[in-house]
């Protein structure tokens, strides 16, 4: 099986863990939960529970959305190299790009429960390290198309 192939599974996976765990505690929230943190990771903002499930629709419209964005590599809506969209390493990029997206999202959700609950009073730094790698993700993603474009002859 391809790497792409299997992070994509991997994505899959992380998104019907969000569904499930949110599901799964879903009972148990009190009426009202956190749904803003500054950044510290203090709650500075709360709504009623049902909001817990705007998250996973997010997760959701954006697992479908990367996929979708894997099929046609020539869109111009994908802002990766040229090398990429010529080769299948284009679905490895996105969907290597998706992977610290739905870890944040499934993060997210995991902590706002756990404050709700009253087992944590703020987010973790967990989240940074998660944007860390996503822009980390990013970044790999930019070197190659710098570099390719510095190997192009100047017109």
């Amino acid at each position: 099986m391809k790497t792409s192939g299997l992070l994509l599974i991997v994505n899959t996976l992380l998104l019907i863990v969000i569904w499930g765990f949110t599901g799964f505690k879903y009972a148990g929230l009190p009426e009202m939960i956190p749904t803003h943190f500054d950044f510290h990771g203090n709650v500075d903002g709360e709504s009623g529970k049902q909001t817990i499930w705007v998250l996973p629709c997010i997760a959701t419209f954006i697992h479908f959305l990367f996929i979708r964005a894997t099929r046609n590599p020539n869109s111009p809506l994908l802002n990766i190299p040229d090398s990429f969209r010529r080769s299948k390493f284009h679905k490895l990029y996105i969907f290597s790009l998706q992977l610290p997206v739905m870890i944040l999202f499934l993060d997210i959700i995991v902590e706002s429960i756990r404050i709700a609950e009253g087992k944590q009073k703020e987010l973790s730094n967990t989240v940074f390290f998660i944007v860390g790698l996503m822009f980390a993700v990013i970044g790999i993603g930019l070197i190659k198309s710098i570099r390719e474009s510095s190997r192009k002859p100047n017109d």
